[in-house]
């Protein structure tokens, strides 16, 4: 009789530790929930951390070069640089979870518009120590594109600057100096957690595909849709605010940075690998596998929103700043297109997947 009540302990026991470890048996739709952060943080995650560590560092070095000889071929060296890091920021800013998180990453790297009022006294007052977050928006790309392209009206007059003046060159350096330390801290940071974030596969707010969720959607609501085309074209204001694209000072290059920023929210949509055609487990397979998200094509619709909102966003000005002075209805159309997408990913999408939203939404869907 004891070896019967025993065994059947050991039965409860191993059932027990089955279903904590096996979260996708506990969600119940039979989803390997694990295959997609294992793609996610080997294919998508890491990658997109090393590209954008790299690029960082190319830009470290030009602005070090021209710190020791500053002159126009430098600095457009250093434009050119700062415009690859941006590149690559587009596809890592939405991870906006773990240590990035705790830090206030992204908003220490990229709040627009830099307040070049602020980064003046800064540079007169020779404040060189950046981790304070009331600095937010002296720091980062929007920082650098002052310093790079709006200490005055051409490239000349602003090498006169930094070539007459140490404290230009001390305070250039600061900023990327910051970038790096952060950046760093965040990458060390996810490399030493990366596997619990594989290993929490289940349906809770707090395991990681529900983070993740929440984190790519705040992203692209948020930092894509509103930072990029609404905040600028006046959908959240009385005015439309051209000063406040992303890029003001370099102009020509804000569409640019947003057809990039939609590139990676597709690529991460599909599970598509960084520097390559291949893609793996993502909310798109998901969304196959989901019996009533894969009978309406959700995933299909979502997708052809995607090209729909890049083909407007094509039509627009390279310059964000013109396109609203000159026509800010097509910015509009943009941002409605975009808005759409809005709509699939924090209605239908989280409806399919059974995740919560785990932010305060101010503006609506």
């Amino acid at each position: 009789m004891k070896k019967i009540i025993y065994l059947f302990t050991i039965s409860i026991l191993l059932f027990s530790c089955d279903t904590e470890n096996n979260d996708n048996d506990l969600f119940g739709d039979g989803y390997d929930r694990q295959s997609i952060l294992l793609n996610w943080a080997d294919n998508i995650i890491t990658p997109a951390y090393e590209n954008f560590n790299i690029s960082l560092s190319d830009l470290h070095q030009s602005v070090e070069e021209f710190v020791s000889n500053p002159n126009e071929s430098n600095l457009i060296k250093v434009s050119a640089d700062w415009l690859t890091a941006y590149m690559k920021w587009q596809y890592i800013e939405m991870f906006d979870f773990g240590y990035a998180e705790t830090i206030n990453y992204k908003n220490k790297m990229n709040v627009y518009p830099a307040d070049a009022d602020f980064i003046d006294v800064n540079i007169t007052s020779e404040i060189l120590d950046l981790n304070n977050n009331s600095y937010n928006d002296a720091r980062g790309f929007p920082a650098l594109d002052y310093m790079i392209h709006g200490l005055a009206e051409d490239v000349s007059s602003i090498v006169s600057l930094y070539q007459n003046d140490e404290r230009y060159i001390n305070y250039l350096v600061a900023i990327i100096d910051n970038m790096i330390y952060n950046t760093n801290l965040v990458i060390d940071a996810w490399s030493d957690s990366k596997n619990d974030f594989i290993d929490s596969n289940g349906n809770t707010a707090t395991s990681s595909l529900n983070i993740m969720t929440n984190d790519f959607i705040f992203f692209f609501e948020k930092g894509f849709r509103a930072n990029k085309f609404g905040i600028p074209a006046g959908v959240f204001s009385s005015n439309p605010i051209p000063n406040s694209v992303e890029a003001f000072y370099k102009k020509d290059v804000s569409k640019q940075l947003a057809l990039e920023a939609l590139q990676a929210c597709e690529d991460f949509f599909i599970g598509k690998h960084i520097d390559s055609e291949i893609s793996g487990p993502s909310f798109s397979s998901y969304l196959n596998y989901l019996p009533g998200s894969s009978d309406s094509n959700l995933s299909n619709d979502i997708l052809s929103q995607f090209s729909t909102s890049r083909t407007q966003i094509n039509s627009l000005d390279n310059n964000f700043f013109n396109q609203i002075e000159t026509n800010n209805i097509e910015m509009l159309y943009a941002y409605d297109a975009i808005q759409l997408l809005v709509v699939y990913f924090k209605v239908d999408m989280l409806q399919s997947l059974a995740v919560s939203v785990d932010y305060v939404d101010a503006d609506g869907d």
